[in-house]
């Protein structure tokens, strides 16, 4: 067996036990945000290791391994976009709006986390 053939067996394992790991952390995970945490690992992670896997063995055809690099890329350039308008579209369900409530903010129940009238050095009255 060659190095380049135990790499590859090395990364497809890892691959897909990142898989199992974050299958299992959207399982366990209460809140829809730590959810999304491990769903948007699992969109990365493994599809990247799997991938090398893919690219270390040749799959079956230089085609066929364009076209596994391909769909690795896009899950890796698009799964930011996925995961911050899942997570926009969750804070709008729970909390109404896409503001930031008094608990994220300074405590002055305005809702502006932390703005003052100055920015910090600044004494209260210059801004």
């Amino acid at each position: 067996m060659s190095a380049t053939r135990v790499a590859a067996d090395v990364a497809l394992a890892a691959g897909v036990l990142a898989q199992l790991v974050c299958c299992v952390g959207v399982w366990w995970m209460r809140d829809v945000f730590d959810r999304l945490h491990f769903a948007a690992a699992g969109s990365t992670v493994g599809p990247v290791l799997i991938g090398v896997s893919v690219a270390l063995t040749g799959f079956s055809s230089p085609s066929g391994t364009v076209q596994a690099l391909a769909a690795t890329a896009f899950l890796v350039l698009l799964n930011p976009v996925l995961t911050h308008a899942t997570a926009r579209a969750a804070r709008h369900l729970i909390h109404g709006d896409l503001g930031t409530t008094d608990t994220e903010g300074d405590g002055d129940g305005d809702g502006d986390a932390g703005s003052r009238a100055g920015r910090a050095g600044e004494p209260e009255g210059s801004g």
